[in-house]
């Protein structure tokens, strides 16, 4: 059965809060570090999925987790599970894939400069824009999403049969040579081919060695972007290795979800940078209090002198 959106985040603050065994209060400690003011109640009806969360709510609430829990809460870790939701009402045949949601939450921002002029297709033009967000897609998976677009736009003009024969190559798709080749020389392989062969000064240099040259440059720059999506992809396993370690127990409609563990989980966690003094003011609002003694209720009586 589908999620509505507001029970699959309600289901994952019980989850992340839960096997961590901590309370609503320290929700609440950890949000006014961010100068939020939430209440207990508040946060508990969240997680019962009686209260809705606005955009705010949503990208607030992974900072303010990450501090409450002492381990790193995203916003993919508060999507988790598996199937499909509503994202308005229980229509049949409107749900969307929480895995596809994920992706999409989570995704590197496409960069695109802000002159350029990108009119929506017409209608007549649908099959030209599905193409062109295909290609998109292949330069994204290739870890090439932050080329230049108005290159890219002159590389794929310019592009010929040697793109095509490197592509075949390399077993990728042409696109993301082409890709490449506007990321290194801002045109194609093909231009710039032809741009060294010609040189406006000197004696043209040999056809072999430029192709060899320009195709070990397309060669090296696709193998590391791929090294750079395999780092990325390791450290995001690697941080989110505590959530994965707890898997969303599917709700039952008719009672609470219950999850797998309560067991305070200890991490290792990396070094910190030494504490501002408002951060150890903050830290020692934290703390609890020793009993109240004497006239200075916050100060421990000192011990008894031992006599020799």
């Amino acid at each position: 059965m589908p999620y509505s959106l507001r029970e699959l985040v309600a289901a994952n603050l019980r989850r992340l809060r839960n096997v961590t065994s901590a309370e609503p209060e320290d929700v609440v400690r950890a949000a006014r570090q961010f100068g939020l003011e939430w209440t207990a109640s508040w946060y508990t009806a969240a997680e019962r999925g009686q209260k809705p969360l606005s955009a705010e709510h949503l990208l607030a609430l992974p900072p303010v987790l990450t501090a409450a829990f002492s381990y790193r809460v995203s916003l993919a870790d508060l999507l988790l599970g598996d199937g499909s939701l509503h994202l308005g009402q229980p229509v049949e045949g409107t749900t969307i894939s929480l895995h596809y949601l994920r992706e999409l939450v989570t995704a590197e921002p496409f960069r695109r400069s802000f002159l350029d002029d990108l009119e929506a297709p017409a209608v007549d033009d649908a099959p030209v824009a599905l193409a062109a967000a295909e290609k998109m897609r292949e330069i994204v998976r290739a870890n090439l999403g932050d080329v230049d677009v108005r290159h890219l736009a002159v590389a794929e003009a310019g592009a010929g049969a040697d793109e095509a024969k490197l592509a075949k190559k390399l077993g990728v798709t042409e696109i993301v040579v082409i890709a490449a080749a506007a990321s290194l020389w801002g045109r194609s392989l093909t231009e710039e081919m032809e741009a060294q062969l010609n040189p406006e000064e000197g004696d043209p240099p040999s056809a072999t060695v430029v192709r060899r040259k320009l195709t070990n440059a397309l060669k090296q720059k696709l193998a590391d972007t791929a090294e750079a999506a395999q780092a990325k992809a390791a450290f995001v396993a690697a941080s989110s290795a505590v959530t994965a370690e707890f898997p969303l127990v599917q709700p039952d409609r008719a009672k609470p979800v219950e999850v797998a563990s309560t067991t305070r989980q200890w991490r290792l966690l990396p070094a910190r940078r030494p504490a501002s003094p408002a951060e150890v003011e903050s830290e020692r609002d934290l703390e609890p209090a020793d009993p109240p003694t004497g006239e200075h209720p916050m100060v421990p009586e000192p011990e008894p002198a031992i006599a020799e």
